[in-house]
């Protein structure tokens, strides 16, 4: 059996940011209560990255030109959802998030706390983790 080199998990990782885009919020009776897309604002993914030094080509004198570009260095991936009041009819009680890919397949869940939005001004914040391991 083969063995998944190092850049394959970057791979990997790099395609659960690209197409897990939409989350699903959920009551303890996975009743869908919301459903987010990625958008940087409500929902984003803040897990820390590493840089490298990536080759892009020559200028116009040949000398070599590079840039920094962040890659999915992180064996655990960090998707932050944060809600509030308002995004609900009240009072409403929340407990689960799913993250959702782009062919509508329900790929990541993760149970927390219950917590109840009881007037427009409650804030939820959720970290939804997954990890993708690296080898040593």
């Amino acid at each position: 059996m083969a063995e998944i080199k190092q850049d394959g998990y970057v791979s990997l990782r790099t395609f659960i940011t690209s197409n897990w885009t939409n989350v699903s919020i959920r009551n303890d009776q996975d009743e869908e209560l919301k459903k987010l897309t990625l958008d940087g604002n409500k929902v984003k993914w803040t897990h820390s990255k590493l840089t490298k030094e990536e080759y892009v080509g020559d200028d116009k004198y040949g000398d070599p030109v590079y840039r920094q570009t962040e890659y999915e260095s992180n064996q655990t991936l960090e998707l932050t959802i944060t809600l509030k009041g308002l995004d609900f009819t009240l009072p409403k009680t929340v407990s689960r998030s799913v993250i959702i890919d782009n062919a509508e397949n329900e790929v990541s869940a993760e149970d927390f706390q219950p917590f109840t939005f009881e007037n427009a001004n409650d804030e939820l914040t959720i970290k939804h983790k997954i990890q993708v391991p690296a080898i040593a």
